[in-house]
């Protein structure tokens, strides 16, 4: 197979990035809807920004494999700890008194430090088991199904298992900071966990053409790690095979 550069690897660690960052800001506006009766707590965060961020976890270690985007959870992480050490110097630092937005201003990004924490909480332990659980079954799914027509099998599991414990630690530490009240943990938590993994779920043919798309464009099919220890920086591992399978 002749090497080429990759086209869309780089642009999809950006957005990977640029997502989680933004997330940080918006997901402290949260509202209540009623569906069949039931109320549901959610944040703006949820619906906007999460479940695409999951979906570029899918695609980086579908595509690219667990060691790629082992690499991008770590990228993520050193973002959010500069972007929360910026918005806290900016919150921190003397203004005008022509400047009359300084309330407003530091409550929106004086939060943030909290979010940040709860976000890298959340993302971290949650994007490791979403990406190590659609590793561990793609390994076990290419035995029976080499041509990925189970595909979705393993995006939506890997979600379910991702959202549960990015939620329970995003929603759990931003309520010890302060950012929600502790009395809608519950509710924030199922309704966030259940939001998050149904709109995934209905994105899932979107997810699956962008993949297959992806993978005729570079080539690139990657089963297999050689680690799944987190802390392995330097390890990619794993098999191409797209050729096997095209």
């Amino acid at each position: 197979m002749t090497q080429r550069s990759f086209s869309f690897l780089e642009p999809t660690i950006a957005a990977a990035v640029a997502i989680v960052l933004v997330s940080n800001v918006i997901a402290q506006k949260f509202f209540v809807f009623t569906v069949f009766g039931i109320s549901v707590t959610t944040s703006v965060g949820t619906l906007l920004l999460f479940p695409v961020a999951y979906i570029i976890s899918d695609i980086l270690t579908e595509v690219y494999g667990y060691g790629a985007s082992r690499r991008v959870v770590w990228y993520t992480v050193a973002a959010n700890i500069l972007a929360a050490s910026l918005y806290s110097a900016a919150v921190a630092m003397p203004h005008s008194p022509d400047f009359t937005n300084q309330g407003a201003f530091a409550t929106v990004l004086g939060q943030v430090p909290g979010l940040v924490v709860a976000s890298i909480c959340g993302s971290w332990f949650g994007s490791f088991a979403n990406d190590s659980t659609l590793a561990v079954m793609k390994v076990w799914m290419v035995k029976w199904d080499p041509h990925h027509k189970w595909l979705p099998l393993r995006t939506i599991a890997s979600t379910v298992v991702g959202q549960a414990v990015d939620t329970a630690l995003f929603v759990g530490v931003a309520v010890l900071f302060g950012v929600f009240p502790a009395f809608i943990f519950l509710a924030l938590f199922l309704g966030q966990w259940v939001l998050k993994s149904l709109v995934e779920i209905v994105l899932t043919p979107v997810t699956v053409l962008v993949i297959r798309a992806i993978k005729r464009f570079e080539g690139m099919d990657v089963v297999g790690t050689d680690t799944y220890n987190p802390f392995a920086f330097g390890k990619d591992g794993g098999e191409n095979r797209y050729e096997e399978v095209k």
